[in-house]
């Protein structure tokens, strides 16, 4: 018998909190050979690497990009790693749309808006995330900083999209 799960019904997405806003978002990539040195070895308060999502461990090349988003929390960041945390993340992906998104699932149902934009070159840049996401069969990342100086992050996700 095969096993098939009943299907749970995901409600609409709704703000994130507004005092958990960062100072401002953006895409990344990573080279997946790079993600376990960059972060499973610094003073990360929150550092989700499931091993079995790290990327040797799904066979990924050590070149192929892992599309992310980056979240320069300012003042709000621990406040937003710790709410991330307990949402437990599962995945944080490209909804387009007027206006277009990006939304986490969370837990086993919950969905939360991150952002919305109509610019089009973020909307160019979150085709090209979506697009890696493929390519990297549905692994992508969440980081949470304080700022953009690469001297500390708060919070780390490693997660992969459900097909």
């Amino acid at each position: 018998m095969n096993y098939d799960p009943l299907p749970l019904n995901k409600p609409p997405p709704v703000p994130l909190p507004e005092n958990l806003w960062g100072d401002r978002w953006r895409f990344a990539t990573l080279p997946a050979g790079n993600i376990v040195e960059a972060f499973r070895d610094h003073p990360i308060p929150i550092l989700q690497m499931p091993e079995s999502l790290l990327p040797l461990n799904l066979g990924l090349a050590s070149t192929v990009p892992v599309p992310g988003v980056v979240i320069d929390g300012g003042r709000q960041s621990m406040a937003l790693a710790h709410w991330l945390q307990e949402a437990q993340p599962v995945s944080l992906n490209y909804i387009p749309g007027t206006p277009n998104g990006l939304i986490l699932e969370a837990g086993l149902t919950q969905r939360w808006v991150v952002a919305t934009f109509e610019d089009q070159e973020v909307a160019v840049a979150a085709k090209k995330y979506q697009q890696r996401q493929q390519q990297s069969q549905g692994l992508h990342f969440l980081l949470v900083q304080p700022d953009d100086s690469g001297m500390t992050y708060t919070g780390f996700w490693l997660m992969i999209k459900e097909r």
